[in-house]
């Protein structure tokens, strides 16, 4: 108790909010600064029909006060209207996925069942169609509505991760691309599934070939560059994707979301990013630059 009354005015003192993530590593979060990662996305996207805003995507903090820059905590259920498309990227660091071996990242997810969020994906640029080889990865989206999964837009083998409502606790995600770099071999991509600190991992979804099928890889030495991006669309329609996930508009809804320690492992060894993208690299040999 001591300890939580603690946390409380600790927060309080340094204009944090405390979140339900704690054992995540995201006990309380605050505005994102020049170092974070995150922005809010800008004008419309073909998935929801308003335009994009931000205002309840966040900064982690963890119980030491220490930040953490490739986090995201959203919080719909603080909003006053929580009607809208909300969306956030990481424009600034952009990948080739020639080059990554591995991503890992930790995960929370609560009260998120009856709304289309996308708390984790990537995308290509450009995004060329159809979905099953436009080369995006969704690597946990409550599509369809009431689930949790693992999609390729609508390609490979896509796999349910839990119940969106409440997961059981934080889990970790490993995602593995075969042999990223040769233009010979298929380059399945791979996922796991781990209890948080990586325990009791499982295999699941998957695409087979992945890299010698999709648009942004298919041939080429370099891939078309890929960003994260985390979104709930919670407007009153869009494209085909809204209507493939059953989404619908829910002014009621709680979810809250969480991502963290987002790491990123490279074929050669080479961290990917410098500067401030430099806190995804899991390669630990660029210096991260604090602005």
């Amino acid at each position: 108790m001591r300890s939580f009354l603690f946390l409380i005015s600790s927060a309080i003192a340094q204009n944090l909010t405390l979140t339900p993530f704690a054992e995540v590593g995201c006990a309380s979060t605050r505005v994102g600064d020049a170092n974070w990662l995150w922005e809010t996305g800008a004008g419309t996207f073909p998935s929801c029909d308003m335009p994009v805003r931000g205002d309840i995507g966040s900064m982690c903090i963890d119980s030491n006060g220490q930040p953490d820059y490739t986090s995201l905590y959203v919080d719909l259920a603080s909003a006053p209207n929580r009607i809208g498309c909300f969306a956030w990227l990481a424009s600034s660091c952009v990948m080739d996925f020639r080059r990554v071996l591995r991503i890992e990242f930790d995960f929370d997810v609560k009260s998120c069942g009856s709304i289309w969020a996308a708390p984790l994906w990537i995308s290509p640029q450009p995004w060329d169609s159809p979905g099953p080889t436009s080369g995006e990865v969704d690597l946990v989206e409550a599509c369809p509505v009431g689930s949790l999964y693992t999609n390729f837009a609508t390609g490979g083998h896509e796999m349910p991760i839990g119940n969106p409502s409440d997961l059981g606790g934080p889990k970790h995600m490993i995602m593995m691309i075969d042999s990223s770099a040769s233009l010979v071999a298929g380059g399945t991509l791979r996922t796991q599934i781990c209890d948080f600190g990586r325990t009791n991992c499982r295999d699941s979804a998957f695409y087979e070939d992945f890299m010698s099928r999709v648009s942004p890889t298919k041939g080429r030495g370099q891939s078309f560059p890929y960003t994260f991006l985390s979104d709930i669309w919670n407007g009153h329609g869009g494209d085909g994707g809204w209507t493939g996930c059953k989404a619908f508009n829910n002014p009621n809804s709680q979810c809250q979301y969480v991502i963290h320690n987002i790491k990123i492992y490279t074929v050669d060894g080479r961290p990917m990013f410098s500067g401030k993208c430099g806190a995804l690299n899991g390669d630990a040999v660029e210096v991260v630059q604090i602005v």
